[in-house]
């Protein structure tokens, strides 16, 4: 299982609270944090040992392991061992083992689970998922009419209004408690004053969406460069026709940055156009288009 979702969003808060419902299905229930990048050998090992009891013997290899017991594994911050400024998915040198170690897991026999969170879809996993496949995508979307929770812990006014923070952040749990603490501290908690305004307020938001920007490709750049001074979502015909790059490199872009979560697609009839979430349009505006 792969769960997808922007910074947060929520995937490690909702992971967590799904293990009490389902370990007792498992024998071992592993979480373990990339963050710092471990090799693919150290990360073995380490879950050998774990589920071996430290025995002290030869171990036998992982997927034996995941074969005579039942395992959960919870792989968080996927993204870290993946190269910034290149496409989706692009493993840093001395990573690429990652892609195979997953992709084995995938097609072996066994009686354990791997859940993955990211930022980033891995290559393995959008090959190999589907509704008859060893894999499953879950993307995450956001907080619906449950984001009020939010609003009133920060007593925020009008909740008639809140509708419209829910949408123009789309539900992201983080965006909107940043949001809700700017709406009180600089507007009294009047959220109507603060949507008065023509500009979307980012405020400590930028330094969170930069995160995620700045591990996009010149290509990507391009695109949602594009797609920001756009005002209506477009066709990827019409992309296709106002960039300088070759259709394999745009086809590429759109896709890595759909993998990304950082494009939406609406359907239109028969069509699928593309356009990106107002926080990103905004965002877009204040660092890659800037003049002067």
């Amino acid at each position: 299982m792969d769960f997808d979702g922007l910074s947060g969003i929520g995937k490690t808060a909702l992971t967590l609270q799904l293990i009490p419902e389902i370990q007792h299905e498992f024998d071992y229930i592993i979480y373990r944090s990339l963050r710092n990048c471990p090799t693919l050998k150290t990360l073995q090992t380490n879950l050998i040992k774990f589920v071996s009891q430290q025995q002290e013997i030869e171990l036998p290899s992982l997927i034996e392991h995941l074969r005579s017991s039942r395992c959960l594994i919870i792989l968080d911050d996927l993204q870290t061992i993946f190269t910034p400024r290149q496409l989706a998915g692009h493993y840093q040198p001395g990573y690429e083992n990652y892609g195979t170690f997953f992709k084995q897991l995938a097609e072996s026999s066994h009686n354990s689970c791997l859940i993955l969170l990211s930022w980033e879809k891995p290559r393995e996993i959008a090959a190999l998922e589907g509704e008859n496949r060893p894999c499953k995508s879950l993307q995450l979307n956001g907080l619906g009419a449950e984001a009020g929770e939010i609003f009133r812990e920060k007593r925020l006014a009008e909740e008639e209004k809140w509708s419209q923070l829910i949408d123009l952040y789309r539900g992201n749990p983080l965006w909107l408690n940043i949001i809700a603490t700017m709406i009180q501290d600089l507007f009294g908690g009047s959220v109507s004053e603060f949507l008065s305004y023509d500009t979307l307020f980012l405020g400590d938001l930028e330094s969170l969406l930069h995160q995620q920007c700045d591990r996009l490709s010149e290509s990507e750049k391009q695109v949602i460069s594009w797609l920001a001074s756009e005002a209506e979502p477009v066709e990827i015909s019409k992309i296709s026709a106002n960039l300088e790059l070759s259709p394999s490199a745009l086809l590429q872009a759109v896709q890595s940055l759909g993998r990304r979560l950082l494009i939406e697609k609406v359907k239109q009839g028969e069509k699928t156009l593309f356009t990106l979430q107002p926080v990103f349009i905004e965002y877009v505006k204040n660092q890659f288009l800037k003049v002067g």
